[in-house]
């Protein structure tokens, strides 16, 4: 009886059938969660980089095209529209020798990177002068 069960014990820890599939289940959702995270920091990035390029291009036509304060926000808004950051702000501040375009949204991760960073606000300004 237990040499019966030696050899059937021994049999098993010579067995390699399934391990693929056992190392596959354990190292596969690492690997994806590492895949997300990259995917939502480039769309992060791709943000950030969207509303720069927004306020600077409504900065620039403000300055040579002589635009009202609301005008050069509303260009900005409208650049923006199909960014999926929420909460958008978008302040035009016009002086005497410069205007300052500022820009504020929030940001939702859709992979939370932790549990303390689901979201972040994302804050922008472009001066250029008159």
């Amino acid at each position: 009886m237990m040499r019966s069960v030696r050899r059937c014990l021994s049999r098993l820890s010579r067995d390699q059938r399934g391990a693929a599939a056992i190392e596959f289940g354990l190292v596969t959702p690492a690997f994806f969660a590492l895949v997300l995270g990259i995917v939502d920091v480039g769309r992060y990035m791709w943000t950030l980089n969207t509303m720069q390029y927004a306020i600077d291009d409504a900065v620039r036509a403000g300055v040579v095209q002589q635009m009202a304060p609301e005008e050069v926000e509303a260009r900005v808004t409208t650049s923006l529209a199909h960014v999926s950051a929420g909460g958008l702000t978008v302040e035009a501040l016009p002086t005497s020798s410069t205007l300052e375009v500022t820009a504020q949204a929030t940001y939702v991760f859709l992979f939370p990177i932790s549990t303390f960073v689901e979201t972040t606000t994302i804050s922008l300004r472009s001066e250029m002068p008159n």
